[in-house]
């Protein structure tokens, strides 16, 4: 079901993909909507939640359009279903558990297109009313983007899309092209390849707040590690025999990477420590995913569903 309010062009789309987020939505909503005060801007929300997520989305009101997906869709292709609905020249893209800074939109915004950058975001950092579950998918999932911030930086290797603009025109092509959803490290490559770059934008920094239940969190992180297990295996990056083999050391090389990143920044330490146990669950359901994906192939690859 699409609900549609406003549909015109904008200069400004920002996609916000909402799953079991009822515990942030409405902060989440209510920032995005500061950010772009005064702007020629839209905000499509694509919700797979059963928490009643879509209820407080409808009730803080402010967007343009409020699409439903089953429950269990993933993030990349909630965020291909907002995109293929954009019309904004730069595209947002955020989750209903990430609360923007005032400047956001402007900022991200600004960057697009000077010096061939095709996407920039801020970096990601954690809010106070996170608890031990938060930290443990923030560090799994954004611990790589920790030393950026409150920083900016030029040319990088990879940004967090869940915290990102891009050009409009190059993602909508790019969901055009494939089946799948809005992965943002497949479309990150093809953008470098074609000389595209991406950078970080200090002012851009959000806050990562109070996210998934735990059961809904490991499922996701089973389902992104069997389509990442399935997409390395078809493009030659590793072998099935390979990735289920490398499957029971995959959490403790999770575990030390970030350990090395936090390590100069006792408060992400500490928390780190904290989270560890559920980490490491969560680390192993990815690894699990990953392992199931490269033997399953691409039959294991998600794949957007068609929208009612």
């Amino acid at each position: 079901m699409i609900i549609s309010t406003i549909p015109a062009a904008r200069s400004v789309s920002v996609v916000v993909a909402t799953v079991d987020s009822v515990r942030s939505i409405r902060d989440c909503l209510q920032r995005l909507r500061q950010t772009l005060e005064g702007s020629d801007s839209e905000i499509i929300v694509v919700d797979a939640s059963r928490d009643g997520t879509a209820d407080v989305v409808a009730e803080v009101g402010g967007y343009s359009e409020l699409i439903r997906l089953p429950f269990g869709t993933l993030t990349p292709d909630l965020w291909a279903a907002g995109i293929a609905r954009s019309r904004g020249r730069v595209v947002g893209l955020t989750t209903g558990h990430c609360l923007v800074p005032q400047p956001w939109a402007q900022v991200l915004a600004e960057r697009i297109g000077s010096n061939s950058v095709v996407g920039a975001a801020g970096a990601l950092d954690l809010d106070d009313t996170a608890g031990v579950l938060d930290w443990a998918v923030f560090y799994l999932r954004y611990s790589e983007f920790i030393p950026f911030v409150n920083r900016s930086g030029e040319h990088v290797h990879t940004i967090p899309a869940d915290n990102a603009a891009y050009d409009g025109g190059d993602i909508r092509r790019y969901i055009e092209s494939t089946a799948a959803g809005f992965w943002e490290v497949d479309f990150h490559r093809s953008a470098r390849a074609a000389g595209k770059s991406l950078a970080f934008v200090a002012a851009g920094t959000a806050l990562f707040g109070r996210s998934f239940p735990f059961m809904t969190i490991a499922a996701h992180r089973f389902a992104h590690g069997r389509h990442s297990g399935s997409w390395r295996v078809q493009t030659g990056a590793s072998t099935a025999i390979r990735s289920v083999l490398a499957a029971p050391l995959v959490p403790f090389v999770l575990a030390v990477r970030t350990a090395r990143r936090v390590s100069r920044v006792r408060r992400h330490l500490t928390r780190f420590l904290a989270s560890l146990p559920i980490f490491f669950v969560l680390a192993a359901s990815w690894a699990a995913g990953e392992a199931w994906g490269a033997v399953a192939g691409p039959d294991a690859r998600s794949f957007r569903p068609a929208q009612a």
